[in-house]
């Protein structure tokens, strides 16, 4: 059995594991509706199949959405650019004021493709490097595990956050402890230390298959993932050149572009000024590739796209400034 194979047979377990809880809450209640025990279990048995269930990306409330007809520039160069990598065109574009970078995704349960750009790095880029960013994005973005294997991700995810991260509930802890000091061997049994009992005991019931079943998926989809990562910077080569590429990666992985930023911010200093002088600084720097490039962008086009996220970049310093 190849290991793709595998990892779909891993994520069709963890489904299943899912609709069995609700099918067993169902068939709990269902069998004695006349019961309050029957309802409470079978309650219970729902509860944790509604937790277990696979999640549709979503998107950060920090974004915020960009309408197509207030960016008609911005949208155009990002689908030239994702029809150059094979990606989905992005129906809907998102600004981040704080983020680094740039991530095509697929949304909600019609898994629409929605392109999400940081503004700093989009502020301080040169329009050769603007395209590299959108091709890295756009190449990335098919560099994915599909709706199955990344369903059961998301299944896992929130049962290790539900049984691992949210710890003890500190208030109730400490009121049963001085209950317990108070009344010594006549204090009760409390709600919170039944439910803990409980919890421990779902948590043995649950907790084990998941961090197996968590541990062979990414066993056996980082090989794939591997691949297409390398397929998906292969692809950005072939689209922004391998020089824009080079920079880009250098630009992010250093963050050099952001204590410029942040003075500017400092001394209030227009957005105009800002974006002349992050190209001035590009100018220095030297984009040579000897790949044909497949998609790019023109210095008024570049400028169009500035004009049209100006308010946003205007807002997004204003954070910049009071960051610093």
């Amino acid at each position: 059995m190849s290991t793709r194979l595998a990892a779909y047979v891993v994520a069709i377990a963890v489904h299943a594991f899912t609709l069995a809880f609700a099918a067993l809450g169902l068939w709990t209640i269902l069998r004695n509706p006349g019961f309050l025990v029957s309802w409470l279990l079978g309650g219970v048995f729902l509860g944790i199949g509604f937790i277990l269930r696979p999640r549709a990306a979503r998107l950060s409330p920090a974004v915020e959405l960009l309408p197509r007809e207030t960016a008609p520039s911005l949208y155009a160069l990002a689908a030239r650019v994702a029809e150059a990598t094979g990606a989905p065109r992005p129906n809907t574009i998102a600004v981040d004021e704080q983020g680094l970078g740039a991530e095509l995704r697929l949304i909600g349960l019609r898994r629409e493709p929605v392109l999400t750009l940081g503004l700093p790095i989009w502020l301080a880029l040169a329009p050769a490097q603007r395209v590299a960013l959108l091709a890295v994005a756009c190449a990335n973005a098919r560099a994915v595990d599909g709706a199955i294997i990344e369903g059961a991700r998301t299944t896992l995810a929130e049962l290790r956050s539900a049984l691992f991260g949210a710890g003890e509930n500190s208030s109730r802890q400490r009121a049963h402890e001085d209950m317990a000091l108070t009344l010594g061997a006549w204090a009760p049994h409390t709600t919170y230390e039944s439910a803990s009992t409980f919890g421990r005991i779902i948590g043995w019931v649950i907790g084990w298959p998941a961090i197996v079943a968590d541990f062979l998926l990414d066993r056996l989809t980082r090989g794939h993932l591997a691949r297409e990562r390398a397929r998906a910077l292969e692809t950005a080569e072939r689209v922004a050149g391998p020089g824009a590429l080079a920079e880009l990666s250098e630009l992010i992985s250093s963050r050099r572009y952001l204590a410029p930023l942040q003075a500017a911010a400092l001394r209030g200093e227009d957005v105009s000024v800002i974006r002349r002088g992050a190209l001035d600084r590009a100018a220095l720097r030297e984009l040579a590739g000897s790949a044909p490039i497949a998609a790019t962008v023109e210095a008024d086009e570049s400028d169009r796209i500035d004009e049209e996220l100006r308010p946003r970049y205007t807002r997004m310093l204003r954070g910049l400034g009071l960051l610093s």
